[in-house]
């Protein structure tokens, strides 16, 4: 069984970069549902989802942890908080992918990207699974949903560094579809994904 797409109230294929940043996540909510049945939602990080990322973070494996910032951290700062939830869905786009519902709603994923210029057509990627939920697709629907936001916003291309032993999240880009070049270079791997127009 694929993770797939259910229905969404405004895509993010439909979203415009030029509206502010709360319009923008009050319309980007997209219903899906991962591999094994379990039905997420994807939406627009917010300001007020600073707790909900604690939590999601401290829940990570120091494997898991190692493996997005190439290096150990025990906790999120207020500033790293910050940066993480105040986004201006121009040159940082971030995107959740929770379950339950209002109080009750838990972050298990999350997915960025971060223009290397500002207002430039290149943004480097990052994702973050929460352990319980990797294996299940949401890394690959989180991606589609990115490059469908992105395309919007004049991105044509996505850049990442993976570690070599990744294997997981190399094969999200290489499964993509997206034309994919890569290059080793000290144990990482320098990826770049094209996003040719929808034809």
């Amino acid at each position: 069984m694929q993770a797939s797409v259910q229905s969404s109230s405004a895509t993010a294929a439909g979203a415009a970069c030029g509206v502010s940043a709360d319009r923008y996540a009050a319309g980007l909510r997209v219903r899906a549902v991962l591999r094994d049945g379990t039905k997420v939602c994807i939406r627009a990080i917010r300001p007020g989802d600073k707790e909900r990322l604690r939590i999601a973070f401290e829940g990570l494996s120091p494997e898991s942890v190692y493996q997005r910032f190439f290096h150990q951290i025990t906790e999120l700062t207020p500033a790293e908080l910050r940066h993480l939830t105040e986004l201006d869905f121009r040159d940082h786009v971030g995107l959740a992918m929770t379950i339950g519902e209002q109080t009750a709603e838990r972050l298990i994923a999350v997915c960025r990207f971060v223009r290397v210029e500002t207002g430039g057509d290149r943004a480097e990627v990052g994702f973050a699974v929460a352990d319980e939920y990797q294996h299940r697709g949401a890394a690959t629907l989180l991606l589609q949903q990115l490059v469908a936001v992105a395309r919007g916003c004049g991105v044509r291309e996505f850049v990442a560094q993976v570690l070599h032993d990744n294997l997981d999240m190399l094969r999200v880009f290489q499964n993509s579809g997206l034309p994919l070049r890569q290059r080793i270079e000290s144990g990482i791997r320098h990826v770049a994904l094209t996003l040719a127009p929808e034809v």
